[in-house]
């Protein structure tokens, strides 16, 4: 098996198997602007490394295994390869060690208010193969469990990456580079398990009001309930004659639910939704045509 080395790809392939459409990659090269992350290829910008990451490659072609050249440096699994890592692994700071045994003595005197960290893989995880490991500098595959969940088979970082002044490093230790391929082989400064699922976040749901507007036609009313980044597979809105019930799961695991009474009769089976990336889109057939005083009438 060989391991594709085009920026954003990094899987392993069989030559025999390779054809025209197997990569998905960025021929372009990593671009950050203002505490933005993205390609010069495409138009995707995130703020989180992690997100930057998990951006997918613009454009389509043959895996490659060429060896990486100095005027196209950046290849997004170098952390995979051996050959092209440091010598000598970096050590943990002296300020990060002193820090992190702070925040340990912190976080065993007060209760946690914050989301439990993904650090292990439960012991009953199930795991798909091909699965890649999630911890930062590692993006070693899923094989098999015995060979996967070695102790000490994962070299990674277990701070998050900085980015200052034109230098590149990892909070947890102190090598620093310019360049963000030099970056991207800094080798991880501590040993582990490779993490494949880990222990998912309890998310706190918020429960919150969302602005809502309507504008109508003789014939059908068109509402805008805003939200931003709706969950299409968690959300719903059903119609009845008289009501529309609204589930609107979106953003940092908000929740909004709401049931309209509306002030005439509609239609459900012709009424009709949109999910779109700022709010929901509700279009309303009225039963009979007219103006509608309100949208909601005040019970008698």
């Amino acid at each position: 098996m060989l391991t594709c080395t085009r920026n954003g790809c990094g899987q392993e392939y069989d030559e025999a198997t390779n054809d025209a459409l197997a990569c998905q990659y960025h021929p372009g090269k990593p671009e950050f602007h203002e505490g933005l992350k993205g390609w010069t290829c495409c138009k995707s910008r995130v703020h989180s490394f992690d997100d930057f990451l998990e951006i997918k490659g613009c454009k389509l072609g043959p895996h490659s295994h060429e060896p990486k050249h100095k005027e196209n440096p950046f290849k997004a699994d170098l952390t995979k390869h051996e050959d092209v890592l440091p010598a000598e692994p970096c050590q943990p700071s002296k300020e990060t060690t002193g820090s992190l045994a702070a925040a340990q003595t912190a976080s065993s005197a007060a209760p946690q208010t914050t989301e439990p960290v993904i650090d292990e893989d439960p012991e009953d995880a199930a795991i798909s193969p091909g699965a890649k490991c999630k911890r930062n500098g590692c993006n070693a595959v899923y094989e098999t469990e015995e060979r996967s969940h070695a102790a000490g088979q994962c070299q990674f970082h277990p701070g998050s990456a900085v980015f200052h002044e034109g230098t590149k490093g990892w909070t947890c230790c102190k090598p620093r580079a310019t360049d963000f391929d030099e970056f991207m082989q800094i080798k991880g400064c501590a040993h582990g398990r490779h993490l494949f699922a880990g222990t998912q976040p309890t998310k706190n749901i918020q429960k919150v009001k969302c602005r809502k507007d309507f504008y109508q036609m003789p014939n059908s009313v068109i509402v805008s309930v805003y939200a931003k980044k709706i969950d299409k597979e968690k959300s719903s809105i059903k119609f009845t004659a008289e009501s529309v019930q609204l589930h609107l799961v979106y953003g940092q695991d908000s929740v909004y639910d709401d049931e309209l009474r509306l002030c005439a009769r509609i239609d459900p089976s012709a009424s009709s939704f949109e999910y779109l990336s700022t709010k929901a889109e509700i279009k309303l057939v009225k039963e009979e045509v007219g103006q509608w005083p309100a949208l909601e009438c005040e019970a008698a």
